[in-house]
């Protein structure tokens, strides 16, 4: 059987693929394979740098080693290189030590450039070898570091072109995303790629409605089958789209040791209102289980600070339970128990939400806050706080570089500033939204996109991805929600933004019934309320409480209104032994 001859063969860039590195090192294998009468075995790192050892820790080399210290490669193997940079172009003490790491392996390595074989006792023996490998690797290091000057140099060089507002493609450091075209000149912008930007397109769509990663890349592989590289979509590529900046035009970049963030160098998907939306989604798919183990679940209330423990004012957070979720205090968990330790079912707690979250729908409808009220200057004030942070942002940024001031204490003001900006253009995106759905979207329409989400099959299903959708109407709906145990029976009350009130469910009299009403929630102290009723006349009394009887009267009728309209998609009657618990 014939020796094997592993030709590796590495290039750092796509410019260096094209043009004659890849050939030249490949026919240059072959020729000296048949040459010697070896088996000829290809080996190639596409776009590897080995300034760093990049290859050596992660590329098709590093896979070469493993498989000689697994077995799997025989140990009296050549390997074949043009010159010993292609294996390794790191500081000298690190290169030799991958050069001597393959010849204690038995590897033979052969240059191409001098067809010389360097073995473990050929530089034992002959110290000239030795020194004129540590020249070699001493040469290929200070040419990348001329190289990575010069990159570098051209790199700051367009940057300051693109934030002077040319149009500009940045080649020499990082790469671009798939979706994006960058085959144009450095004084040109970058563009949409004409075959893969309709699959970003629809792979980001799918995102913002809620899909999982899984979901759009099975939907990819049925919709544009193959089309990228010619291979089937991967989950690790189409999860990138969904966390790169770039997917609303923003392009970070890292050259010495600066960091650099280019808005709008890309064309953009989405809105960064948008994006911040999917941050959100993404943050707020969370449970607490065992530990160290995480799902998507997707919980209607967890994550928003909107649900509070009516014993402490604590959290409500959401755990996994079987295949259901319960919501339990968070104070009441764990060792410091600053609450008694309950917790209520989560199905409970969604379906009671979903009749509230109903009725401030059509609320919000009736009233014209979607249908007709116009946010253009709402629109417009925020846009102009957003800008306003940004040039406090790019003030303290200038401190920082400067090295004025307390460093720490800047930085946690960026910090801070950043948040607030991040909340902004998450509010802006939601004005948008409204101000597109008050031209575009009739009450009849708006009610039917709502019943296509609250479907009771998405109660019951703690991942369907339509639960996102619940989520954003869910935060733009409801204002408060509490909930108490007491005496083995469960309380939960919603309110809804813009009112002081609360719809009230509770346990009844007696087991198994239940019931809601209108007004205070429990559990309160009333005294306040009495004593700035006992100064009023007895005639103001009764016309106050003849309107507040009759706003009760409608509120409840809005319940039962909402209740027959959940049962067209499904829902069932409130399950009344849910607010009795057993212990």
């Amino acid at each position: 059987m014939a020796r094997k001859l592993y030709s590796y063969q590495r290039w750092s860039s796509a410019v260096q693929k094209e043009g004659t590195t890849q050939q030249r090192q490949s026919n240059a294998a072959k020729k000296y394979a048949e040459e010697h009468g070896y088996d000829l075995v290809e080996i190639r790192d596409d776009g590897v740098s080995a300034f760093k050892s990049v290859n050596a820790k992660r590329g098709a080399l590093s896979a070469f080693i493993r498989a000689v210290e697994d077995g799997y490669i025989e140990a009296n193997s050549l390997l074949y290189v043009e010159s010993l940079d292609r294996i390794s172009r790191d500081k000298v003490l690190k290169a030799l030590g991958l050069f001597n790491d393959l010849l204690e392996l038995r590897i033979a390595i052969v240059t191409g450039v001098n067809n010389k074989v360097y073995t473990a006792e050929s530089i034992n023996e002959n110290s000239m070898d030795l020194i004129e490998t540590i020249l070699e690797f001493v040469r290929g290091h200070a040419e990348s570091v001329i190289k990575q000057v010069r990159v570098n140099g051209n790199a700051e060089t367009l940057i300051k072109r693109f934030q002077d507002g040319h149009p500009t493609t940045i080649k020499s450091v990082g790469s671009h995303p798939w979706w994006i075209d960058s085959s144009t000149k450095p004084h040109e912008a970058v563009r949409k790629h004409p075959a893969l930007w309709p699959a970003a397109q629809f792979a980001i769509n799918l995102f913002l409605e809620g899909h999982s990663v899984f979901k759009v890349t099975q939907l990819l592989n049925e919709k544009y089958h193959h089309l990228y590289k010619g291979k089937a979509w991967s989950y690790a590529n189409v999860r990138k789209l969904r966390i790169n900046p770039a997917v609303y035009g923003m392009r970070e970049l890292t050259v010495n040791g600066q960091s650099y963030k280019l808005s709008g160098y890309y064309p953009p998907l989405i809105t960064e209102g948008q994006y911040l939306r999917l941050e959100q989604i993404r943050e707020t798919t969370k449970y607490l289980g065992k530990v160290g183990e995480q799902t998507n679940n997707i919980n209607l209330l967890a994550g928003m600070k909107l649900f509070r423990c009516g014993h402490c004012g604590g959290t409500m957070m959401a755990m996994r339970h079987g295949d259901t979720i319960r919501y339990l205090c968070e104070k009441g968990r764990g060792y410091a128990h600053d609450c008694k330790t309950w917790s209520l079912p989560g199905i409970l707690v969604e379906h009671t939400l979903m009749l509230v979250t109903t009725i401030a729908y059509m609320d919000i409808q009736r009233k014209g806050k979607i249908s007709s009220e116009d946010y253009t200057q709402q629109i417009t004030n925020t846009e102009n706080l957003i800008a306003e942070i940004g040039t406090r942002i790019s003030r303290a940024t200038s401190l920082v570089l400067a090295g004025l001031g307390n460093v720490d204490e800047v930085v946690t003001q960026i910090k801070d500033l950043e948040q607030q900006r991040k909340d902004l253009i998450s509010e802006l995106e939601v004005l948008q939204r409204r101000q597109i759905l008050s031209k575009d979207k009739t009450f009849e329409s708006l009610m039917m996109d709502f019943f296509t989400y609250a479907q009771y099959g998405v109660l019951q299903d703690p991942i369907h991805e339509y639960r996102n959708k619940l989520r954003d109407i869910v935060r733009s709906s409801i204002g408060d929600v509490r909930a108490w145990k007491e005496n083995r029976r469960l309380y939960i009350s919603f309110q809804i933004k813009g009112y002081d009130e609360y719809f009230n469910f509770s346990a009844g009299k007696t087991p198994y019934e239940w019931g809601c009403r209108f007004g205070n929630i429990p559990f309160i102290d009333n005294s306040k309320v009495l004593a700035t009723s006992s100064i009023l006349t007895e005639k103001k009394m009764k016309e106050v409480k003849a309107k507040f009887e009759a706003y009760e009267l409608a509120s409840m009728n809005m319940l039962k209104h909402a209740q027959d309209l959940l049962e067209t998609v499904n829902y069932p009657e409130l399950d009344s032994k849910l607010f009795w618990p057993r212990k």
